[in-house]
């Protein structure tokens, strides 16, 4: 079939088999095989020119349709051969790891399915020379030397509680109320700060629970254990389904920010220029959060 469409393009045996490196005489007795095959004559054939028949011209556009499908075959399997190949040892906070890093590894999984990653998912300021780490998602400040810094998002915060927690507690209209209240305190951020026009609220709350869990305060605000200030992400699908609920929303929060930090080698590995360009092409609006309409 490809034949075919190689002397229908051409207008001749000659042409054809010095487009495609293939005796003249070989692709004529292919292509009558094919005639043969089919029941169907193809071509009509002179001393100085091959034309095609009526059949042979709808037969043409199906020929010219495997040449196609071929030649993209040829391009994906020399794509395989081409591919990194290696294994990124990648660390991130354990909130980003449960909420965040499964949908976005799938991403660069299928983009580069030759590439294995081992995820170490820790709240620690990992060493990430010393522990052989290539990429290091962290928030906040970030330090070493040796070490390229890419800003990846801001991560909005918001406060939240359910239902069941807010229907047996006091009012919660000012920031000053949540003394009257139970706080899940991530150990990290010991002092809420909101902001709303001029004012700043900034105080060390009463504690409820602590930890250095984002995961467990979340549950456990779910669970009515009190309220919580979480990044908006991990907090979307239970405000969602109204199992949590945004709480002072015309106050502002100020957001940590997401940074991606790897070695500064000379000689990197084809899998981890692979991760960075994948990073770069990727939409990290998720962080972001969705804010809720001011009230």
């Amino acid at each position: 079939m490809i034949l075919l469409a190689e002397v229908a393009e051409t207008g001749s045996f000659t042409q054809a088999g010095l487009r495609i490196g293939m005796p003249k005489s070989t692709i004529s007795q292919r292509i009558a095989q094919l005639e043969e095959r089919l029941g169907l004559r193809l071509l009509n054939r002179s001393t100085r020119h091959v034309s095609l028949t009526g059949p042979g011209q709808i037969y043409l556009d199906y020929c010219r349709r495997v040449r196609t499908e071929v030649a993209a075959a040829a391009v994906a399997i020399g794509n395989l051969k081409e591919q990194p190949v290696g294994t990124l040892r990648i660390t991130c906070p354990e909130v980003t790891a449960s909420h965040f890093m499964p949908a976005f590894l799938q991403g660069f999984a299928v983009a580069y399915p030759r590439i294995a990653v081992e995820l170490i998912a820790t709240n620690r300021n990992v060493d990430i020379i010393r522990e052989r780490i290539d990429f290091a998602f962290r928030v906040g400040v970030v330090t070493g030397q040796d070490m390229i810094l890419r800003r990846i998002s801001s991560i909005r915060r918001i406060l939240v509680a359910a239902p069941s927690y807010l229907e047996t507690s006091p009012p919660l209209r000012e920031p000053a109320e949540l003394l009257l209240h139970r706080c899940l305190i991530h150990d990290a951020q010991p002092e809420w700060i909101l902001c709303a026009r001029d004012v700043r609220w900034a105080q060390r709350l009463p504690v409820a629970t602590v930890s250095d869990s984002m995961g467990f305060l979340l549950q456990s605000a779910i669970e009515g254990g009190g309220v919580a200030l979480l990044p908006a992400y991990i907090c979307q699908p239970a405000l969602t389904t109204h199992r949590l609920i945004e709480l002072l929303p015309d106050w502002d929060i100020p957001p940590y920010e997401m940074m991606l930090a790897f070695p500064n080698v000379r000689n990197q590995s084809r899998a981890q220029a692979a991760f960075r360009a994948y990073v770069n092409g990727c939409d990290f609006s998720a962080f972001g959060g969705a804010p809720s309409r001011r009230r």
